[in-house]
């Protein structure tokens, strides 16, 4: 699982793809959403156990 931060807020999705302009989030192999690299301020992932295991991708 993902959370992806954004100015604005968070969304969370479990896959995401890089493309030329921004990340697209999926869920369940569905679109949830296109963030434009702009407006993204992280990619947390949430799988990690503890702080010192995160990494901001």
């Amino acid at each position: 699982m993902y959370r992806v931060l954004i100015q604005t807020g968070s969304i969370e999705c479990d896959d995401y793809q890089h493309t030329d302009h921004g990340i697209e989030l999926h869920e369940d192999g569905e679109f949830v959403a296109f963030v434009p690299y702009e407006t993204l301020t992280a990619v947390v992932d949430e799988s990690r156990k503890s702080a010192e295991d995160r990494a901001i991708l």
